[in-house]
């Protein structure tokens, strides 16, 4: 339930999980593709996790957003999953 903060966090961890497992995997951030329906951007932590992760040295929140979304696509297209 979105409407739900318990729910709405819960959701932020199990999206930081799945980032720090494809960011392992040597893949980009899979959590760009989750959006917020009002503005069609991730929410503050997919960019907090970046920075945590080394990923958007040096850029600001809507580059990293445009370049990571751009990197999954073309990760999924070229490595279709089985």
């Amino acid at each position: 339930d979105m409407d739900d903060p318990q729910d709405r966090l819960r959701i932020g961890e199990i999206l930081g999980e799945i980032s720090k497992a494809e960011y392992h995997a040597g893949r980009p951030m899979l959590s760009a593709v989750v959006t917020h329906k009002e503005d069609e951007r991730p929410g503050g932590g997919f960019y907090e996790l970046a920075q945590t992760l080394g990923l958007a040295r040096g850029m600001d929140r809507e580059m990293f957003f445009i370049r990571e979304l751009q990197r999954v696509h073309d990760y999924w297209v070229s490595n279709p999953a089985p």
